[in-house]
């Protein structure tokens, strides 16, 4: 597509100009367009903008220049397919709540002016009956990092200052899971080291009830929990490696007791509440070949026996452990990967690249071996490490929650981080906007799950690493989400 040259000069005329406006007005901030499928993007995307900028400045509504000064953001997406295209665009809240939305198609470039006209239209109309002005709130308390701080105290201590901190575990412990609300009040809980296998019950402190320890041979990976017959009391799975194959189990509760339900299961294992919705175990596994192969699976549990059913591509690098789904404002799915290098990269649902993180995310310690001889000549070493990533967490009103780690030391096949904290975005059409941020834990944060119906966080860590003078620590807190 040639691009009138002349509109992208008049872009910095009609930002400049577009601060004046008055107290009934509702400001509106275009934080801008992505483009997907045309020639000369990053023109094209700055000519979008100041097109549509022109054509929704007016008597309703005002463009302001700076995101600070506006009542709404509005960003919007070019999709084009050969000829034809389609423009969408989306108005948000300060708060991040979805004012109004609008799009228009056209079959020829041709049309591309006049359908931004409508568009603008359509997009003025919508946030003039959709807007609704917010109630001022009081400042934000802000963490010594400089980000919002959204963790309070957990009501399960009552505390205004403290979040519920358990006592040291005295095990580098790698993955924590929920199992069944107690009548008391309490909770039972999961967690597991590389060997040893714990039924915890929560109250003000961690009561060990029960602890399996697996051969020495045999390492965990990873530990999910999930309902999956309904019976109100959710399995616990087990991705268990034994040096060679995936040999998973599958384990319930019976009078404070951990009971095997189901062993040798050629399955990677991991809980996933796809779009924000129910928590289901999905599945993917291994070939000699390949560390994952095949499609992601959803596990279905019928009786004692297990199969898999629902078979889902992921796009080029996801795997099980580094992979979640989510719905933008028009109900499009889309997938979210933390791929290989650590960066965030949002796919559309058929697998096209549409954005991708300056900064990088997640940083896991969890791994396993397997041998390879192809890189002996170079690093000496018969094995390869793959590293299982951390989770992403999305809720149902969209919003994603990753870890962050930093103070990182890498040396061959070992990794160790010693800062971590959870970064909440949200994708407003275009990019991942972050919309809050823990402050910075002095500790690796091994495993971590989230309670939409409690907004907990429940969080291991590992507040002291395995050396030569100890076996190392762990600690869980829970945390609230405000």
């Amino acid at each position: 597509m040639r691009l009138p040259v002349i509109l992208v000069a008049c872009l910095g005329l009609i930002l400049t100009s577009a601060g004046v406006c008055r107290a009934d007005q509702i400001k509106a901030y275009l934080a801008g367009f992505v483009a997907t499928g045309a020639q000369n993007k990053d023109e094209l995307q700055a000519v979008l903008q100041s097109m549509l900028l022109s054509r929704l400045n007016g008597e309703r509504v005002a463009v302001v220049p700076t995101a600070e000064e506006a009542d709404i953001s509005v960003t919007g997406s070019y999709v084009a397919f050969g000829k034809s295209f389609s423009l969408d665009v989306v108005a948000k809240s300060r708060t991040g709540g979805v004012v109004t939305s609008a799009f228009v198609q056209g079959e020829k470039e041709e049309e591309l002016i006049p359908a931004l006209g409508k568009l603008a239209q359509d997009l003025t109309a919508g946030i003039v009956k959709g807007y609704r002005p917010q109630p001022v709130a009081a400042p934000a308390r802000r963490s010594a990092a400089g980000g919002i701080e959204m963790i309070n105290a957990s009501g399960l201590e009552k505390s205004p200052a403290q979040p519920w901190i358990s006592q040291r575990i005295p095990l580098v412990m790698t993955a924590i899971a929920e199992g069944s609300a107690l009548g008391d009040g309490g909770q039972e809980l999961f967690i597991a080291g590389d060997h040893v296998l714990q039924l915890y019950r929560q109250g003000k402190q961690l009561q060990l009830l029960a602890e399996t320890t697996l051969p020495r041979e045999l390492k965990i990976l990873t530990i999910d929990s999930a309902d999956l017959d309904s019976d109100g009391a959710p399995e616990l799975y087990v991705t268990l490696w034994n040096g060679s194959a995936l040999v998973s189990q599958v384990y319930v509760t019976a009078d404070d007791k951990l009971k095997l339900l189901a062993d040798k299961l050629p399955y990677f294992f991991r809980a996933i509440a796809l779009k924000g919705g129910k928590k289901k175990i999905f599945t993917q596994e291994m070939n000699s070949d390949n560390d994952f192969y095949g499609d992601v699976c959803e596990l279905v549990k019928t009786g004692a026996a297990y199969r898999t059913r629902n078979p889902m591509k992921l796009p080029r690098y996801g795997n099980l452990f580094n992979f979640n789904t989510f719905t933008d404002a028009q109900g499009r799915d889309h997938f979210l990967i933390l791929n290989g290098d650590g960066y965030l990269v949002v796919y559309s649902g058929d697998r096209e690249e549409l954005w991708r993180s300056n900064d990088k995310f997640g940083g896991s310690e969890n791994s396993f071996q397997r041998p390879d001889d192809s890189k002996v000549r170079i690093t000496g070493e018969t094995t390869r490490s793959i590293f299982l990533e951390q989770r992403i967490v999305v809720t149902s009103d969209g919003t994603i929650m990753v870890p962050h780690h930093s103070g990182s030391l890498v040396i061959g096949n070992s990794r160790s981080y010693s800062k971590s904290s959870l970064y909440g975005f949200a994708w407003n059409g275009a990019s991942l906007e972050q919309k809050w941020r823990t402050s910075e834990s002095q500790n690796y944060l091994a495993d971590y799950s989230y309670d939409e119906g409690q907004n907990e966080l429940l969080l291991l860590e590992v507040v002291k690493k395995e050396g030569l003078l100890g076996k190392g620590a762990s600690a869980v807190s829970v945390r609230k989400v405000e």
